[in-house]
């Protein structure tokens, strides 16, 4: 089934109720949906700590020890990047001009990754039709891994809570060097169209800044050894691609969370951000995790409003969460990172065992507005899945 023939019913009354909150928070406070200070100076944090670091791995004359450990922090710094400033640039959430958002979401590119693919199987298939088989790309990692419970099943998956987290390290590599490619060479979900040859061209671009600040300068121009730099480089893509992975995993792949199939003409049951609160989970619960992740342990907040810089989440949180409330809704947190990673780890056995993930209570965990929101789907009217 193809994204184009799949629909949602018009606004809810939660949809209007939450919109209108949301909008009367901006206004009373005066405060733009887009980047603040405090935003600009994150980005200049991230982008040094991973720029600063990776140069003094690739050309300061350090013990090979320190250096490896440079290139394992710029790998933590390039996360950060990707989580903090491309992110949002590429959701067009740090600026109301479309050329800021543009220009800053090519740090995106220059670590190695497709921008112009990311805003296709991202914020589209993803963010549209998130926990949808077959449709978000998300929860299709192939053969290799189980992450819904519609996908086919094979023997090894078994065992796949404790192999995935060394797939998980090389997550960021194949992204760089095999993803992106693959994704462009679809035709695009919604038109059918092919990658333009400017997007090629991007595409290209941006691979050839990362194999020349990554690999091309530094064998060329550093001192350290042919055999220290490739660690390094596979230290960097082995942390990056680590903490990439489960950051994403936390909120869609976590025990509570639900998976949905339209009808047979393509329809679903609920409006859209019905759909996103029974299909997302918040995670942590500290200052320094929403630091660190870009704020996606909002990730019900990123979801119903990509739109809105994520510097605005926390702030935001209370008021979905009484809102989902209001109308007995689910609003689900998968508590501490931590906890988190413990409820992946056995949603990832239990689909690796074809166990039946729907019967999984939605975890009930006190919101941001203080109040514990039942596990209960009933009041929805909803099976767990269609």
């Amino acid at each position: 089934m193809t994204a184009t023939r799949l629909t949602f019913p018009a606004d809810s009354a939660f949809q209007r109720d939450l919109r209108a909150r949301v909008d009367a928070y901006f206004a009373e406070n005066r405060l733009s949906k887009t980047a603040t200070p405090a935003m600009w100076l994150k980005s200049v944090f991230w982008l040094g700590l991973a720029f600063g670091s990776l140069f003094t791995a690739q050309y300061a004359p350090l013990p090979v020890p320190l250096v490896w450990l440079l290139w394992a922090l710029a790998g933590a710094g390039f996360a950060g990047v990707g989580f903090n400033v491309s992110h949002d640039a590429i959701h067009g959430a740090t600026s109301t001009d479309k050329r800021v958002n543009d220009l800053v979401a090519w740090t995106f590119d220059a670590i190695g990754a497709a921008s112009s693919t990311w805003r296709i199987n991202h914020n589209l298939l993803h963010h549209t039709y998130t926990n949808v088989p077959t449709t978000d790309t998300d929860i299709e990692p192939g053969p290799a891994l189980r992450f819904q419970p519609h996908a086919d099943h094979y023997p090894w998956q078994r065992v796949q809570a404790f192999y995935a987290w060394v797939l998980y390290a090389l997550t960021s590599a194949l992204w760089v060097y095999h993803k992106d490619i693959q994704q462009a060479l679809r035709r695009h979900p919604r038109t059918g169209e092919r990658t333009s040859a400017r997007e090629w061209a991007k595409i290209f671009v941006g691979k050839a800044m990362h194999v020349g600040i990554f690999v091309a300068l530094p064998l060329r121009f550093s001192h350290h050894s042919v055999a220290t730099l490739i660690v390094g480089y596979a230290l960097f893509h082995a942390v990056a691609g680590f903490m990439l992975a489960v950051v994403f995993q936390l909120a869609h792949v976590v025990e509570g969370v639900r998976y949905f199939r339209p009808d047979a003409e393509g329809r679903f049951p609920r409006g859209w951000m019905e759909h996103e609160l029974l299909t997302t989970a918040n995670f942590g619960r500290s200052k320094l995790c929403t630091f660190i992740t870009g704020g996606l342990d909002h990730q019900i907040e990123h979801h119903l409003f990509p739109l809105i810089c994520h510097v605005h989440y926390p702030a935001l949180s209370p008021i979905v969460a009484q809102c989902a409330k209001d109308h007995g809704l689910p609003y689900l947190h998968s508590g501490s990172f931590l906890q988190a990673v413990a409820s992946h780890a056995r949603m990832l056995h239990r689909l690796g065992n074809a166990g039946d993930v729907e019967a999984i209570a939605a975890p009930v965990a006190r919101d941001a507005v203080g109040v514990a929101n039942p596990p209960s789907l009933a009041p929805l009217g909803l099976a767990a899945s269609a």
